[in-house]
């Protein structure tokens, strides 16, 4: 009852917090996933940018630091950051992490090699003949991930990337990606011969939602937790996500010699 009555007494106190100095800094790990979050980006990439403002909402500064994904979810679970940036929202996740309030939605798609481009699909069980690649570390959606965990037909590779330069290979058959990631990095990393060798598949797997992810157990877990989605009610409530979107697809938080037109699709 303590921290709870602490927690409302502080949130009550956030309106003139936030237009002063920043009373509280905390420190976030992020991965460098473009063009969500990478300090190769503007605001370290879209929902930092996002995280950011939100938690300067309640008078909180933010300071990221990059790393590995494997070795963020770590660290934070180890107490080393007070959150990390980000992840999907995973029910197996739920007895380490807290899930903040949705930051942004996406579609979870499968790309295919091009000779599978007609390929039907209802259930993940009519493509288990399929070689599929993952990326390591990553939890896509509680369904897909069960489905790999049985499927003896999927292979693992480092990073997004390689995955998909061993779909135009023809060493993998299908790469499951969310939409703006896949089409970020075919038209960015990839010539236009080597994305020929790439179809997008329907129906899209999912719907994810993205989510600060907070420790639990820690101290000041549930305090960061609520300070978070206080500033996300306020974001939407001004408006501010909608622009933050707009942003992103007109390439904003892009490295200006390499912009992707994501409304180019």
């Amino acid at each position: 009852m303590r921290i709870v009555s602490t927690i409302i007494f502080l949130l009550a106190l956030v309106p003139s917090l936030s237009h002063g100095h920043a009373w509280l800094k905390l420190r976030i790990a992020t991965t460098e996933y473009a063009p969500y979050t990478s300090t190769d980006l503007q605001h370290d990439g879209y929902i930092n940018h996002i995280i950011t403002d939100a938690l300067l909402e309640t008078g909180v500064e933010v300071e990221y630091v990059a790393m590995p994904w494997e070795k963020a979810l770590e660290a934070t679970l180890a107490g080393e950051f007070d959150a990390l940036s980000y992840g999907n929202f995973i029910r197996s996740r739920e007895d380490e992490f807290f899930h903040s309030k949705p930051i942004s939605a996406e579609s979870l798609i499968f790309y295919v090699n091009s000779k599978y481009e007609n390929r039907q699909w209802s259930e993940l069980s009519d493509i288990a003949d399929l070689k599929m690649g993952i990326t390591e570390g990553y939890l896509y959606n509680d369904e897909l991930a069960t489905f790999v965990k049985n499927n003896k037909n999927v292979v693992k590779r480092a990073t997004d990337k390689e995955n998909l330069e061993a779909l135009v290979n023809g060493d993998i058959d299908i790469f499951p990606i969310d939409e703006l990631t896949g089409w970020y990095l075919l038209e960015r990393e990839f010539t236009d011969a080597e994305r020929d060798e790439v179809a997008r598949i329907t129906p899209f797997i999912s719907t994810v939602t993205t989510h600060l992810l907070v420790p639990k157990g820690k101290p000041d877990s549930q305090l960061i937790l609520s300070l978070f989605n206080k500033g996300i009610e306020e974001l939407t409530l001004e408006g501010k996500l909608t622009r933050f979107k707009r942003l992103l697809k007109e390439g904003y938080y892009q490295h200006p010699q390499k912009k992707v037109n994501y409304d180019r699709r």
